[in-house]
């Protein structure tokens, strides 16, 4: 694997939608304030809605460096974060996540849907790969990734991934111990 080097700037993979539990948009919300308090820059995916919105509103608020990438399908007034100048149109999803990648120096996952599962692999995969060695932390607020783990584990198991793959995976489930984490990076 590459050598990794230290962060400067933080990928954030999340929903575009609250969640069915308000414990997701506090934890995020603490999560954005902790992270902006330590000086760490924030890209993600350009949305003012759902828990990208939490990420935006807060970062905003207390004036700290956060890049949006959107693909120009979702570039709408109603969706998109509302600071312009710091926001870049890509032309497609597959762009965005492509970019996000390639700017960021570690991960952080967030509960999300389809679009944050897709993200979330593609950086493993490319880990995995030894294309990147960028750290990917999967924040399992409230147990919601409970059963993304026990599958990740399974496909160990079943022979179709190494005991590395999945020990490179960080684990938390609170801010403590996020900022504890990306200590040891910086």
């Amino acid at each position: 694997m590459k050598k990794r080097k230290k962060i400067k700037t933080i990928a954030i993979f999340c929903g575009s939608k609250l969640g069915a539990s308000a414990i997701y948009e506090k934890e995020v919300s603490t999560m954005a304030n902790l992270l902006s308090n330590n000086g760490f820059n924030i890209i993600y995916g350009g949305g003012r809605i759902g828990l990208m919105g939490v990420l935006y509103k807060i970062y905003t608020k207390l004036n700290t460096k956060i890049v949006g990438i959107i693909p120009s399908f979702l570039n709408k007034p109603e969706i998109r974060q509302k600071n312009l100048k710091t926001l870049q149109v890509v032309s497609s999803l597959h762009q965005r996540k492509v970019l996000m990648i390639k700017k960021a120096d570690i991960f952080i996952i967030l509960p999300g849907g389809f679009g944050t599962l897709d993200e979330l692999f593609e950086i493993l995969t490319l880990n995995q790969l030894s294309l990147y060695n960028k750290p990917v932390i999967i924040f399992n607020i409230s147990n919601y990734w409970k059963n993304l783990k026990l599958l990740i584990k399974t496909m160990q198991k079943e022979g179709f991934l190494c005991k590395q793959d999945i020990d490179d995976i960080i684990w938390i489930n609170n801010n403590k111990n996020l900022i504890r984490i990306l200590n040891t990076f910086s």
